[in-house]
């Protein structure tokens, strides 16, 4: 948790594309839910509240920007979960 946390506080400071470093986490944070059968409308909503979380702290200037980021990184996120 504490990896992601740091991967997504960058990604707020930096909200272009997702980074390497967190696109391979939230891949292996995927697969790891799958393996321990966390469904994945829980793994979406403990992100979503984690991302809010750290979102609020941070008060982003541009929200429409943040949301699409948020967004890009739940689809990461489902196609990890789903990934063979």
């Amino acid at each position: 948790m504490q990896r992601l946390r740091s991967a997504l506080i960058e990604q707020l400071e930096r909200p272009g594309s997702p980074t390497q470093e967190l696109a391979a986490l939230l891949r292996e944070i995927g697969r790891e839910a799958r393996t321990n059968q966390v469904r994945p409308e829980q793994l979406i909503v403990i992100f979503k509240q984690l991302w809010n979380s750290l979102a609020e702290t941070l008060r982003p200037q541009d929200t429409d920007q943040y949301e699409k980021i948020r967004q890009r990184l739940v689809t990461l996120c489902i196609q990890a979960y789903y990934a063979e």
